[in-house]
């Protein structure tokens, strides 16, 4: 994804002619972003730039306002069942896609949900919320087996394995509309182009220049005109870090995220404001429970052992050496997700760590297990090989040794190799990140804790975390499931089933007149009803 520096600098110097020509329109924003979109396609879609088009193009079922707030998007109504499983919507009358003549039917949602889940695809966005969907997926039923019934060409049911909430909703990978002949007629090639993307949200896709920027402008046939306030939004691609700062300095870029102190001050100093901020991801080592060797594993799966390694890490001096810009985690679910309002004063453990406290863990640990610390193997650290995990994981070897005398090795790989690892279970600690996801962390992170889904990734197998997670996915509203997350939570972090040591925290800039400018509940930046 990274780009040579000179290319980088000729497409910069071009775009500063295109852009600043283009700034005197009546309406335009220009939007920084790091990465080219790669692709549209809702099945495949995992980079911020591509989510921010989808977001500003494509129409869900529900749509996302931010701060928990939803309105009517494809459905203009809908009703669910006592237990929150059966979910029927009612779709507006007269929705086309962006060329004003293709209608967008109830049969169009149930294709865009089979096609993600199609399992001749594989396609990264798959998920299996809904009822059959993973036997499809998995080859042990039909598609007529999967919980999503047209009931006529404005209705639709779905059926899930859980409860449902309005945030579920929001997801266009699954209950967004795809038109079918369309998507057959580019095949592999649908979402590479602008011409290969035929969507049905506010904004639509004017130009799209391979590596350099993306344009959208106001889509005529979309059923609320007076959302789109904007009457163009210029993706700049490549725009973000120092290249971003001197660029908006320069009158070149309006908005863009960014990490590190001293770039948000700059921009500060030169009148521009943080309008938001949120959790980009949770940072630490993923652990192996199992371990990578018996020997490992008898270890790590000692709860004290863990409770140990986790407190003798000050997290503070971390940020402050190697992962500068992020803040020091003293839990999982980071300030910005909904859930952590539920218990906003639980602190899992100090940020500073607590090296006395490790050390009384540490010799419950080796009393139990019947041993003495000489008796302690060497663990291995893996990481990709990039000098800052290096670095992090080094900082952690330091503290783990000068603290508590436990030895390790750093495993720096491949990007290949460190995932083939991971997912065989060939590691003990692997550096590494997750992001938060909607409405909790239970679908995307903690059911690979789960005995149900036991697998040597985690390695990691117990009653009692069992019956906690189900609770939470049980829960009929979201009331309910967050208070019940908030034990499933609290279990996580006590017993350090991963050590999380950071959060990532993008703060959005832009100039103090820009308004309405909000991140949707699945951490995507949403401009389209933003005034100037």
């Amino acid at each position: 994804m990274k780009r040579s520096f000179l290319a980088l600098f000729l497409a910069l110097c071009l775009m500063g002619t295109l852009f600043t020509a283009s700034a005197e329109g009546t309406n335009v924003v220009r939007v920084g972003m790091s990465y080219d979109p790669n692709t549209l396609d809702y099945a495949e879609v995992n980079l911020d730039s591509a989510n921010f088009i989808i977001e500003a193009t494509a129409e869900a079922l529900i749509r996302d306002l931010g701060n928990d707030q939803y309105a009517p998007g494809l459905a203009l109504s809908w009703e669910k069942s006592d237990d929150a499983k059966v979910w029927t919507f009612h779709l507006r009358e007269g929705l086309t896609y962006q060329d004003g003549v293709t209608p967008i039917t109830a049969e169009d949602l149930r294709y865009n949900l089979l096609r993600t889940i199609d399992p001749a695809a594989g396609h990264g966005n798959a998920n299996f919320i809904i009822a059959g969907s993973l036997d499809y997926f998995e080859g042990k039923a039909d598609a007529d087996s999967v919980g999503v019934k047209v009931i006529d060409d404005l209705t639709i049911e779905y059926t899930f394995e859980n409860p449902a909430y309005e945030s579920t909703f929001t997801s266009i990978s699954l209950f967004g509309a795809l038109e079918e002949a369309c998507v057959s007629k580019y095949a592999e090639t649908w979402g590479a182009s602008a011409e290969a993307y035929l969507a049905d949200g506010p904004y639509m896709v004017k130009e799209w220049v391979s590596d350099a920027s993306v344009t959208l402008v106001k889509n005529p046939a979309y059923y609320n005109p007076d959302y789109a306030t904007l009457d163009e939004i210029q993706i700049v691609v490549g725009a973000s870090g120092d290249v971003a700062v001197d660029m908006m300095l320069a009158g070149q870029l309006d908005i863009c995220d960014f990490t590190k102190p001293q770039q948000i001050q700059t921009l500060q100093d030169a009148g521009y404001e943080v309008k938001f901020s949120y959790t980009e991801s949770y940072q630490g080592l993923n652990v192996n429970h199992k371990g990578k060797s018996e020997e490992t594993g008898k270890f790590l799966g000692n709860a004290n052992f863990l409770k140990a390694l986790n407190l003798a890490i000050n997290r503070e001096a971390m940020v402050l050496s190697v992962r500068q810009g992020e803040v020091p985690a003293n839990r999982l679910t980071a300030p910005s997700e909904a859930v952590y309002q539920v218990n906003p004063e639980y602190e899992a453990w100090p940020t500073a760590g607590d090296p006395a406290l490790a050390k009384e863990y540490l010799d419950k640990a080796l009393e139990e297990l019947g041993v003495t610390l000489a008796d302690v193997p060497t663990f291995g650290l893996m990481c990709y090989e990039a000098q800052g995990s290096i670095d992090t994981l080094a900082v952690i070897q330091d503290m783990w040794l000068q603290t508590l005398g436990i030895n390790t090795q750093i495993e720096a790989v491949t990007i290949q190799v460190m995932i083939g690892n991971a997912m065989s279970g060939q590691y003990d600690f692997w550096l590494g990140g997750n992001a938060p996801s909607v409405p909790d962390a239970c679908e995307s992170y903690l059911m690979g804790f789960t005995t149900a889904n036991y697998s040597p990734l985690r390695g990691y197998s117990d009653p009692t975390f069992d019956e906690l997670y189900n609770k939470t996915v049980a829960s009929t509203s979201l009331d309910e499931r967050y208070a019940n997350y908030a034990a499933l939570e609290a279990n996580f972090c006590d017993n350090v089933l991963g050590i999380i040591t950071t959060w990532t925290i993008n703060y959005e800039l832009a100039p103090a007149s820009y308004q309405n400018m909000f991140i949707t509940s699945g951490g995507t930046l949403n401009i389209s009803a933003m005034t100037k």
